[in-house]
């Protein structure tokens, strides 16, 4: 699941984390917290690929619907026709956020993100 050290994910409020945040070592995915009809969602951009002869999301981007919790976050991707919640690592310091590796990023087990200003 997830272990996280971080005090103070209970103390966030989502609108803290709205905004865009950039994957700090490739710089190629993004993702981007909002609230959508009373939902909290982080939308991960992560470009297109060729699949079939199409230009297509990369797999695993679009809108998860998510809930922050005292050791880490809780993620939904809605987009599957899975109604489960998985749990991630989640930490956030100034304007870093480690995220556990929720969409199988090439990068490793925990994923680095800075805000975006």
């Amino acid at each position: 699941m997830f272990d996280c050290s971080n005090d103070n994910v209970s103390e966030l409020n989502p609108s803290d984390l709205h905004g865009q945040w950039v994957e700090t070592e490739k710089r190629m995915d993004t993702l981007t917290f909002n609230t959508f009809e009373n939902i909290e969602t982080v939308i991960l951009g992560r470009g297109k690929e060729l699949n079939n002869g199409y230009m297509l999301p990369k797999h695993r981007s679009g809108m998860y619907e998510y809930k922050l919790m005292k050791n880490g976050i809780s993620l939904r991707w809605l987009l599957s026709n899975d109604i489960n919640f998985n749990n991630y690592f989640f930490k956030i310091k100034s304007d870093k956020l480690n995220i556990g590796n929720f969409y199988d990023s090439p990068i490793g087990d925990t994923l680095t993100f800075e805000r975006l200003e």
